[in-house]
């Protein structure tokens, strides 16, 4: 039996990154696929977000992680921790609830869910038209403001955390899915 990799020893290029974030666009655009308009607003429960409220909130939040990883960037020291592995594994895992941040936070941000869905599309060529223009070390920098669950993560780690928290709410969006049985 092989051990398991260390999560803290895993060192992702920017090959890997431009693949996790086009891997997880699509995650995430599949996870409501077919969804229809009305469905996309019906919430499981009164507490519960719905699809729509879930695709709005991802939209929100990685629109705000691009501003802050184009324009908030600050000198990384160079004995901080690499939690890029870390981040992998932990961001999508859904046995831990958070609480969204309220600038992220869905508010009818969106008119309809394909008008959501674009404005995603967007988004995500957005983040990985800033990878491929990024050409300094994505560990030298971090991004001047703390993130709400990380605190201050490198260039690197926060383009995983978005790639992962994709992929964090298209399960979300498969709950709510099975929740209100829209197969």
């Amino acid at each position: 039996m092989s051990a398991q990799p260390n999560p803290a020893a895993v060192v992702i290029d920017k090959q890997s990154l431009f693949a996790l974030l086009q891997e997880t666009r699509e995650i995430f655009l599949h996870s409501f696929a077919g969804v229809t308009e009305e469905q996309s607003r019906l919430k499981p429960a009164p507490d519960c977000w719905s699809v729509l409220d879930t695709v709005e909130h991802l939209t929100t939040a990685e629109s705000i992680q691009l501003k802050l990883i184009s324009t908030h960037r600050t000198p990384r020291a160079a004995d901080a921790p690499n939690r890029e592995g870390a981040f992998l594994h932990m961001v999508p895992n859904r046995t831990h609830k958070m609480e969204s941040p309220e600038g992220a936070r869905p508010i009818g941000r969106f008119a309809t869910l394909a008008e959501a869905a674009e404005q995603f599309k967007s988004t995500r060529a957005g983040v990985i038209q800033f990878l491929e223009r990024y050409t300094e070390d994505l560990r030298a920098s971090e991004v001047k403001h703390p993130h709400p669950a990380a605190g201050m993560v490198s260039i690197c780690e926060m383009l995983v955390v978005m790639a992962m928290h994709a992929k964090r709410h298209a399960a979300q969006i498969e709950e709510i899915r099975n929740r209100l049985d829209l197969k």
